[in-house]
C-alpha cells in the first residue's frame, strides 16, 4: 500500500473546488504584502546599522512570506488586520529609524513611494493597487529580470517556512533572516540586476539546506532517533480527536492534554512520520494514521467523525462546512476554524467528546514508515557494490493515479544493471531500495547527505525524479543543480503552487527536465549519457 494512496486520489481539494488555478485578486494582495514586507524590511535593516535588532518585526516577516499563499484562505476582515499589523510595523521602524537619524545628526535615506493604508482603507483599494503596481513591475523588468525574480520569491518563500519551523524549536536561524532582509531590500530599488538576484537565489538555497539540518537535529533530540515502524491505519470504536498538518510540537503538546483522557488520536497528512519517532510510541491514545491523500483534507475531514487540529505553520486547504469542528493553534486561523488559544484546548475536547466518534471502527492494511538505519546502510552498499549504470532517485510524491502509473512502468521499464532509491513508491523489486519517511524533508536531505558521501551528487550515476511539487521544490532543485547534479526529472506543478510562466522559465534556465512517459524520459538519459 502506498502512502496514503487511493484510487479516487485525482479528485483532490483543487478540484473538488472547480479551480486550480491563482485569482488575480489573490495575485494583487500577495503584490500589495510582499511590497509592504520589503518596504519594512529596508527600515529593519537600516536599524541593524545602528546595532538596533527587531526580532519580533523579523519574526512577522519570515511568517508572512511563509503564509502568504493562505490569504486566500483568509475573510476579508482578517486579511485587512494582517495588512494593518505589517503598515503598523512600517510605520514603526520607519519612525524609530529617523528618530535615530536626528539623534546621531545623521542624514536619513528613506524609502520613496511608500505604501500608505489608513482606516478607510478597504480590500478594493488593495487590489486596485495591487494591480497598478504588479503591471509597473513588470514593465520596468527585463523577460530574464521577471523569471529570476519569481523564482526568488519562491526560494524566500520556502527559506521562511523552514526558518519558522526552526523557530518552532526555539532556534532563531539568524543567518537565514538576515539574507531573505537583504534580498527583500533589492527590490526596493528602481533597477536589479539578475546577477544579484541569483546570487541571492544561491545563497537562500543553501541556507534552506542548513535549516533543514538543524530542523533534523532538533527532531532527533526531541523525539528520538527514528525507527522503522508499521502504522496502523485502522480505526477503533470511541471518540477520536484527528491532528492534520506536520507541526510534532503541537502533536505532542494535545497527546500530553488527552493521555487520562479517553480520547484517540489519530494523525493525518504529513504527520504520518510522527509514528516513526520512538516518544510518539509512549502514547497509548495514538491509534494510528487517517487520511486518503496529502492533498484531500475535504474528503478526510468530511468522512471523520470527530474533531480536527489543524497545526501550526502550514497551509491547509480546509472546505468551510465543518464549523464548530476545526481548531487550530496557529497565529492566524481561517474561516469557520476555533482558534486554541494558551494551549487550552477545551474547545477542542468538548467537540470531540459531542461528535459521534468511530461507531464501530473499520480494519485496514498498515504502512510502513522510517527505517532501521545500519539495516539502509548495508543495502545501500549493496547497490554501490553492483556498481549500476544508472541510480534513479526518487523523491517524495503526492501519489497521484498518474504518477502511481507511471512509475509502475518505468520500474518495468528499468534497463538492466540499473538501480532505484525511492522515497515514495515501492515496487518490492530487488533492484530498488524504498524508503518510506513520509515528506519529511529533513529527514530526506539528512539521508541523501548519506547517499553523496558514497556517490557524490554530480556523479554521471545519479539521475533525480522529483515527483511533489510545493513550496520547497524550486529551492531542493537549484541545491542539486548548484552542487551538480546532472540529469534532474520534474513533474507537473498545480497553478496554485508554482505559476506555468515561472515554471517554464525556471525548467529552461536550469536545464530540467519535465516528466513525460517512463520511455521517453529513459530515452533522454540515454542519450545524456
Amino acid at each position: 500500500m502506498f502512502y496514503n494512496s487511493s484510487e479516487s486520489f485525482e479528485y483532490n481539494d483543487c478540484i473538488s473546488r472547480g479551480a486550480c488555478s491563482v485569482s488575480p485578486n489573490i495575485t494583487s494582495m500577495q503584490e500589495i504584502m510582499f511590497i509592504l514586507l520589503r518596504q519594512i524590511s529596508y527600515y529593519v535593516l537600516k536599524l541593524k546599522n545602528f546595532g538596533i535588532e527587531k526580532e519580533n518585526i523579523i519574526y512577522d516577516i519570515m511568517f508572512q512570506l511563509a503564509f502568504i499563499d493562505s490569504l486566500k484562505d483568509l475573510s476579508e476582515a482578517q486579511v485587512l488586520d494582517l495588512f494593518s499589523m505589517q503598515y503598523s510595523n512600517l510605520v514603526k521602524t520607519r519612525k524609530e529609524y529617523m528618530k535615530l537619524c536626528k539623534e546621531n545628526n545623521s542624514s536619513c535615506e528613506d524609502l520613496k513611494n511608500l505604501l500608505k493604508f489608513s482606516a478607510k482603507t478597504n480590500l478594493s483599494s488593495i487590489l486596485k493597487r495591487g494591480d497598478k503596481e504588479f503591471l509597473q513591475k513588470y514593465k520596468r523588468f527585463s523577460l530574464n529580470e521577471k523569471s529570476y525574480s519569481e523564482i526568488l520569491s519562491g526560494v524566500i518563500k520556502s527559506v521562511s517556512v523552514n526558518w519558522i519551523n526552526l523557530y518552532d524549536y526555539g532556534s532563531y536561524g539568524k543567518f537565514a533572516s538576515d539574507s531573505i532582509l537583504n534580498a527583500l531590500n533589492l527590490f526596493n530599488s528602481a533597477r536589479v540586476s539578475t546577477q544579484k538576484i541569483k546570487l541571492y537565489i544561491d545563497e537562500l538555497a543553501k541556507f534552506d539546506v542548513e535549516l533543514l539540518k538543524q530542523i533534523n537535529d532538533l527532531q532527533t533530540k526531541e523525539f528520538g532517533k527514528i525507527q522503522q515502524t508499521a502504522v496502523s491505519t485502522s480505526t477503533v470504536p470511541g471518540k477520536a480527536v484527528m491532528v492534520s498538518g506536520s507541526n510534532l510540537n503541537d502533536l505532542k503538546t494535545l497527546l500530553d492534554v488527552l493521555k487520562d483522557k479517553e480520547i484517540d488520536v489519530y494523525t493525518n497528512g504529513n504527520l504520518l512520520i510522527a509514528h516513526a519517532f520512538p516518544l510518539f510510541k509512549e502514547y497509548k491514545n495514538l491509534k494510528g494514521h487517517f487520511g486518503s491523500g496529502v492533498l484531500n483534507t475535504i474528503l478526510d475531514f468530511a468522512t471523520f467523525p470527530g474533531a480536527i487540529l489543524l497545526t501550526r505553520n502550514e497551509t491547509q486547504n480546509i472546505e468551510y462546512l465543518y464549523r464548530g469542528r476545526l481548531f487550530t493553534t496557529d497565529k492566524v486561523t481561517a474561516k469557520g476554524v476555533v482558534k486554541i488559544e494558551n494551549n487550552d484546548f477545551t474547545p477542542l475536547i468538548e467537540s470531540a467528546l459531542q461528535a459521534k466518534g468511530f461507531a464501530k471502527g473499520q480494519k485496514r492494511q498498515e504502512e510502513v514508515i522510517g527505517f532501521d538505519e545500519n539495516s539502509l546502510i548495508e543495502r545501500l552498499n549493496k547497490i554501490i557494490e553492483k556498481n549500476p549504470e544508472k541510480i534513479f532517485i526518487i523523491g517524495p510524491s503526492n501519489l497521484s493515479v498518474s504518477q502511481i502509473d507511471y512509475f509502475k512502468k518505468f520500474f518495468c521499464s528499468m534497463p538492466d544493471n540499473t538501480c532505484a532509491i525511492s522515497f515514495s513508491y515501492n515496487p518490492n523489486k530487488e533492484n530498488v531500495l524504498h524508503i518510506n519517511i513520509g515528506n519529511d524533508y529533513a529527514l530526506l536531505y539528512n539521508f541523501l547527505h548519506t547517499i553523496f558521501q558514497k556517490i557524490p551528487v554530480n556523479s554521471e550515476k545519479l539521475a533525480f525524479f522529483l515527483t511533489k511539487c510545493d513550496v520547497n521544490s524550486l529551492s531542493n532543485i537549484i541545491n542539486l543543480k548548484n552542487n551538480g547534479a546532472k540529469d534532474i526529472f520534474l513533474s507537473d506543478c498545480p497553478p496554485l503552487v508554482i505559476n506555468p510562466a515561472v515554471l517554464k522559465a525556471f525548467t529552461k534556465l536550469y536545464n530540467i527536465n519535465e516528466i513525460t512517459t517512463p520511455k521517453e524520459d529513459l530515452e533522454t538519459l540515454k542519450k545524456g549519457n
